[in-house]
């Protein structure tokens, strides 16, 4: 899976000379609803969390039906349970900063486009509070897959409704332990076109 998004990618930065050539250059922000999957490390714990708020902006290029961007994201996650007990004031935090490629499916005479992305990068996550010994900030490497649809509002404003799974590599902590991780996003936004 990781080579083939991978592959995509790099075709997708090949492409971009020709795509700036006649491209719009867009800002965008997003804000939504996190539903972080329950994870498991190597020592067979099981880590629920509570429903957490992301939010992101972007830089893009969009040309007919393409757009690349670089995106910044950030999202804090209350943990909820570990084994089934309640945990109070325990987090993890992710701050990815990703290249995410997008094709949008143009329909004839409509302010409507739905369309389908994806994306590669980074997340530094972070845990924090007072039942997790190992605090260090970690760099792994993520990926995203993601779907909505995109209405025209103005000529230059387009509102963004979209479902996001991102899923970064798994955090290991000082101790060697391994943490798995992943997040389903359903992102409300705006892209203002220039």
């Amino acid at each position: 899976m990781k080579r083939k998004l991978l592959t995509i990618m790099v075709v997708g930065i090949c492409a971009a000379p020709s795509l700036a050539h006649a491209a719009t250059p867009y800002v965008s922000a997003n804000v939504g609803l996190g539903l972080t999957g329950n994870s498991s490390d190597s020592d067979s714990n099981v880590i629920s969390y509570k429903t957490s708020v992301p939010f992101g902006g972007a830089v893009g290029l969009k040309s007919d039906e393409y757009r690349l961007e670089a995106a910044l994201g950030y999202v804090s996650n209350s943990i909820d349970k570990l084994n089934g007990t309640s945990l109070s004031g325990d987090k993890i935090s992710f701050f990815s900063y990703m290249a995410n490629a997008y094709y949008d499916y143009a329909l004839n005479k409509s302010s409507f486009t739905p369309y389908v992305m994806g994306g590669i990068g980074g997340a530094s996550i972070t845990p924090k509070g007072p039942d997790i010994s190992d605090t260090a900030t970690k760099s792994v490497f993520a990926w995203q897959l993601g779907a909505g649809i995109g209405v025209k509002a103005t000529e230059n404003v387009v509102f963004d409704l979209g479902y996001r799974y991102f899923k970064p590599s798994a955090y290991t902590s000082n101790d060697g332990s391994k943490t798995t991780l992943s997040s389903s996003n359903i992102m409300l936004g705006v892209r203002y076109n220039f």
